[in-house]
């Protein structure tokens, strides 16, 4: 069986609603559940529903990966639903780890940063310069996830070290760095330059140390804050 334009785009759907069931006791599990229902072949039905009810939690958008391979798991047949469960139990703690680090911890910070930026000089560009790229990223993991979740079964996994997670990255940290100077020279004038020193040491040891870029968001309100006060 193959994935196909239409099967493809049903799955993408239903996995934007993957959390719209969360619950505390299985998390993202009746989502992720549904997500594989809508995709599965009408013969494996009982069975997903037999097996897989109950707790699932990773990543949001990572968990397009996990649907994709696991359908591919359900079309060949090769692989009993227990060990296609032990996969999925594997795999999104792995893609739970990568997604917080490459969207919670990156990209957002960094893109919040550069629409505060923008949106200081030119309003409403801020929002859009935000919202857009941020929403083109999510959209690209959902359905490149799925495609390449079913194209490589559980060898998705080792996507982890490719560039579209590494490389995108480091590339923010850089931007990162570079939006957070760039918002201390539009607030200079409020300050004595010299206060300036200490600031910019301290992002610049968080570059070199490569801390987590939510260190970035924290210090950027605390110095609006400081800021308002002076």
């Amino acid at each position: 069986m193959r994935l196909g334009f239409t099967r493809l785009i049903k799955i993408f759907l239903q996995n934007l609603f993957i959390q719209t069931s969360w619950s505390f006791t299985t998390l993202q599990g009746m989502g992720f559940l549904t997500n594989i229902l809508i995709g599965a072949p009408g013969d494996k039905k009982k069975v997903i529903l037999d097996t897989h009810k109950g707790y699932f939690n990773t990543h949001p958008y990572m968990s397009a990966y996990i649907v994709g391979a696991v359908l591919r798991l359900y079309d060949e047949g090769k692989k009993s639903p227990a060990q296609i469960k032990h996969f999925i139990t594997v795999a999104q703690t792995s893609l739970a780890s990568i997604g917080d680090l490459l969207f919670w911890e990156t990209i957002r910070p960094v893109l919040l940063i550069t629409g505060v930026i923008l949106g200081i000089k030119f309003g409403l560009w801020g929002l859009i310069a935000f919202i857009v790229p941020y929403n083109i990223f999510h959209l690209y993991h959902r359905i490149r996830g799925i495609v390449d979740g079913y194209r490589l079964g559980p060898d998705v996994i080792y996507l982890l070290n490719s560039a579209r997670f590494k490389k995108v990255q480091q590339a923010f940290e850089i931007i990162g760095a570079f939006a957070v100077g760039l918002l201390l020279l539009l607030v200079q004038w409020k300050v004595d330059s010299l206060l300036l020193i200490p600031v910019i040491s301290l992002f610049v040891s968080i570059l070199i140390y490569r801390l987590p870029a939510v260190f970035y968001t924290i210090l950027i309100i605390l110095i609006i804050i400081i800021f308002a006060f002076l």
